[in-house]
């Protein structure tokens, strides 16, 4: 692991956490530390590390909501750590997208290697979110251009290469993009 990351520990009792700070922080990367649920919400929003352990004996706001909120506001993926795998454990940890778990007593190098997995594979999703995203938007700004397109083609009587000429020298001219032209014709002829 050659990549130093910010990592929130979350977990109420004192001598975990201290556990789980030294590993992590022999290892190079940068501790926080949170004692209960809401601390660490608040602490992963204005931090948004790179992971986030959850003790499942977290107080306050339980370790599912701490997860679940954490996923939910896309800051970081989190890691539950428990001290047994009770009956739903695996159902419950799925329904709110937790990376991973850990058994207590935690293993440095099972941690190590986990926490590098995860963030990885976090950054991976994340990355690959952000490029759908941007191709639904490039999706639905051809989609406008196509349809002021046809409707330049109707009104002013022009052929589809025509039409598209037109709407690229309006967008050079304005210095405007071709989506912000394709929404000007459709508000006018619309």
């Amino acid at each position: 692991m050659n990549n130093q990351w910010r990592i929130v520990v979350a977990d109420s009792n004192n001598s975990s956490r201290n556990i789980l700070k030294g590993i992590l922080l022999t290892s190079g990367h940068l501790v926080y530390e949170a004692r209960d649920g809401g601390s660490a919400i608040r602490l992963s929003r204005s931090l948004k590390p790179d992971l986030v352990l959850v003790d499942m004996g977290i107080t306050g706001v339980n370790a599912y909501e701490v997860a679940h909120i954490i996923n939910e506001d896309n800051v970081a993926p989190v890691i539950l750590i428990t001290p047994t795998i009770q009956k739903g454990f695996l159902d419950e940890i799925k329904n709110y997208s937790v990376y991973a778990y850990l058994l207590k007593p935690v293993n440095r190098l099972m941690l190590l290697n986990i926490a590098e997995f995860v963030v990885e594979n976090h950054k991976k999703y994340s990355d690959l979110k952000n490029e759908i995203e941007s191709l639904k938007k490039q999706i639905e700004a051809r989609k406008k251009i196509e349809r002021a397109k046809g409707l330049l083609m109707k009104v002013k009587g022009l052929d589809e290469d025509g039409a598209y000429k037109l709407m690229r020298k309006m967008s050079m001219d304005s210095t405007l993009p071709m989506e912000t032209i394709a929404e000007r014709i459709m508000k006018k002829y619309l």
